[in-house]
């Protein structure tokens, strides 16, 4: 410390000659001499995939899956994510009937719960009814979803208080955006235990200084701002450059044209303004800038551009249109009037809009390269105020020479061996992926390969990037940062003051032919050299290059992977299935009927192999609940007798098909067969016999083979 408080007093005598002491002096107040102005994010794209990097060990580790856990870490939202999370209340009423479920998904305030997936099957909001009831499919009336959004004055769930005796209205959970769910048992639809709840989640509103107010985006400049700025979980700053970040801000919505996506749409709901795309996963994300390629839609104009706003996203993918970017952030959608077929164009994206998770638990300043990682930013205090910088190129408009230097020049040609690189690949967070971790496309440069000697690959992971094409433009741009190779570290007089870290500047040095050649600064010390003051700059040389990115550069990414393996909880009803009554005669005279089911064997594998069937009956008068269990037998057979049965007496029989996990297939039902009423007629005993019933009845045997 004492070089610094000598810096001080030699630049307080310069203040005080100069007549400049207000900025010299707000300069060294805010923290100049505490060291170097450096970069918050160490990474200034990714984080280095490493067994502890915290997207690694955290944020790919499921933040789509609930569990059960006495401690976990809070969570932050931003952007729009698919999120789970803890089980924060279980319990069972009503003679185990009911089961409840209270999931907890942020800690803060959201904007939105959307779409729901219970385990993998697509819940849209407009398929839960005003008391929270699954309206369709294999949930309904089984499964109730109630949202909340964590407001400060969150009042306790009005259903959870009246179905739950220890729930009370105290139990408000303010603070906490949660999910109370709550399931009706049924054998046949909770196969295999209690399924998986996850939602497509809007989270924290960021404060925008455009407009002086705070809303959801997924504007990865006003997220790095929110939680800088956030005075509970993040860095507490209130000394925010603004027009840095609007500046930054802007540079995040710029529209970057992509590689077109063409997606035909079947549907067009007019009252709710919604577009069903074809496919079972949607291609589109909100802000997408989109046009109608073909067909005509009522209430836009063919070829011209809109925004979309994201509805649904897997089984029945659909989306809204919004007339300019800040209509699909604040969800406004435009009024349509018609339309049935056509195709809709993907062509361009923002630059820099994305979303994530924090675990609160993590380093804050970890927590804070994951988020300025989606713009491939930095953040920067300098002048006593923080810096947001977004990944752009920025223009000099300061140059520097021979003579404003105050020392020699320490100069870098070259990168180090172990530090080079030539292919860039890594992790990203997508809605393509249903929300999970997905590899975004290598990003290489055989150029560099052959420079090299060979292919030399960094991972890189993107843990706030959602778009593909996003991912690989900031690969893309850390690949060529990295290849711009030539540093120096030099002192500067106090000119250097022009400049901030983060800044480029021309310089011009003849002894190494650089005539205007741009530099970045990496670093600034205000140092003390034998009593005058100067300014330390490491700098590294920079080009508009770096940034550039050409419509096609992309590799075109498939939405996750289509699958052909069934939905095991989906089992089809036993086909073929028909009764014969079989008179068998004894000896002595009498007269003993047996009863024999047969069917189709099934077609599903999971049955035929580790799966069965199973008959129950019960007479036509008794009730439903009456059906008892006849028999049950393995997957392969296709046949049985059943025993119990009176003569002359009516009985509902069916049969149910059961896959290797269990789940059920619905019931393949006579109603009304009466023991006796069949012809079929056996002098000897059946048991031994070979032929079967149906041989009988289709008279594939004569008389003289029933003889022999």
């Amino acid at each position: 410390m004492p070089p610094v408080v000598a810096a001080v007093t030699a630049i307080s005598g310069v203040i005080a000659a100069g007549g400049i002491a207000g900025a010299i002096t707000s300069a060294l107040v805010s923290g100049v001499i505490s060291a170097a102005l450096s970069f918050v994010s160490g990474a200034l794209a990714g984080k280095p995939d490493s067994p502890s990097s915290s997207f690694g060990s955290i944020r790919t580790r499921g933040s789509t899956q609930q569990f059960r856990q006495p401690i976990t870490a809070r969570e932050m939202v931003y952007g729009e994510v698919r999120k789970s999370g803890p089980i924060i209340y279980a319990g069972v009423t009503d003679d185990n009937k009911h089961l409840h479920l209270v999931i907890a998904l942020a800690s803060h305030e959201i904007e939105e719960i959307g779409e729901i997936f219970i385990n993998d099957l697509s819940v849209p909001v407009d398929d839960l009814n005003e008391n929270g009831f699954v309206l369709s499919g294999r949930y309904k009336n089984l499964i109730r979803i109630k949202k909340h959004l964590g407001t400060d004055d969150q009042l306790a769930d009005t259903d959870l208080i009246n179905d739950v005796p220890e729930w009370t209205s105290e139990h408000r959970l303010r603070g906490v955006a949660y999910l109370y769910v709550r399931l009706r048992w049924n054998r046949d639809v909770f196969t295999s235990g209690i399924p998986n709840f996850s939602a497509w989640v809007k989270g924290k509103k960021c404060y925008d200084p455009r407009t002086a107010t705070s809303y959801w985006t997924p504007n990865s400049a006003l997220q790095s701002n929110e939680f800088l700025t956030n005075t509970y979980y993040g860095l507490k700053a209130d000394n925010v450059d603004e027009p840095e970040l609007i500046g930054a801000t802007n540079t995040c919505e710029e529209i970057v044209t992509t590689q077109a996506i063409d997606t035909p749409y079947n549907n067009i709901d007019t009252v709710n303004n919604l577009i069903t795309m074809e496919g079972d996963r949607l291609q589109y994300q909100t802000g997408d800038r989109v046009r109608v390629q073909s067909g005509t839609i009522g209430g836009i104009i063919t070829f011209e551009y809109y925004y979309v706003i994201a509805y649904q996203r897997k089984d029945n993918p659909r989306i809204a249109l919004a007339s300019s970017l800040a209509d699909a952030i604040s969800g406004t959608r435009i009024s349509l009037t018609s339309g049935a077929i056509g195709v809709l164009r993907k062509d361009g994206e923002p630059r820099y809009f994305g979303g994530g998770v924090l675990k609160i638990s993590a380093k804050r300043g970890e927590n804070f390269t994951d988020v300025l990682s989606g713009m491939s930013g930095n953040a920067v205090f300098a002048g006593g105020k923080w810096r947001i910088l977004a990944g752009e190129y920025q223009t000099p408009t300061i140059s520097f020479s021979e003579g404003d230097l105050a020392s020699g020049i320490n100069v870098e040609t070259k990168v180090s061996r172990k530090d080079i690189f030539n292919q860039v690949q890594g992790v990203y967070v997508s809605p393509l992926n249903d929300g999970n971790p997905a590899d975004y496309p290598l990003v290489k440069n055989d150029t560099y390969a052959s420079q090299d000697g060979s292919e030399i690959k960094k991972n890189l992971d993107f843990p706030f990037t959602q778009r593909p094409h996003t991912a690989q433009r900031i690969a893309k741009l850390q690949l060529e940062r990295m290849r711009q190779e030539i540093t120096f570290v030099c002192r500067f007089k106090l000119t250097a003051f022009k400049v901030q870290v983060g800044d480029n500047f021309f310089f011009n040095f003849e002894r190494y032919g650089w005539s205007n050649k741009v530099f970045e600064v990496l670093n600034w010390t205000l140092l003390n050299d034998n009593g005058a003051p100067v300014i330390e700059m490491t700098c590294r040389e920079n080009d508009s290059s770096v940034y550039d990115w050409n419509n096609g550069e992309e590799t075109s990414v498939d939405p996750a992977p289509n699958t052909s393996l069934p939905n095991p909880f989906d089992v089809a009803v036993v086909g073929g299935f028909s009764l014969d009554s079989i008179l068998v005669s004894t000896q002595s005279g009498d007269k003993i009927f047996k009863v024999v089911g047969s069917w189709d064997l099934h077609d599903d594998e999971y049955v035929l192999s580790g799966g069965s069937y199973e008959i129950e009956f019960k007479e036509s008068v008794q009730d439903d609940s009456d059906y008892k269990s006849a028999a049950k037998v393995d997957g392969s057979i296709n046949q049985q007798e059943i025993t119990g049965l009176q003569p002359d007496t009516e009985y509902d029989i069916r049969i149910y098909a059961y896959n290797y996990i269990g789940a059920r297939s619905g019931p393949s039902l006579i109603e009304g067969f009466v023991v006796g009423s069949t012809v079929l007629t056996d002098t000897r005993d059946w048991e031994n016999e070979t032929y079967t019933s149906e041989d009988w009845e289709n008279e594939t045997l004569t008389s003289e083979d029933w003889e022999a």
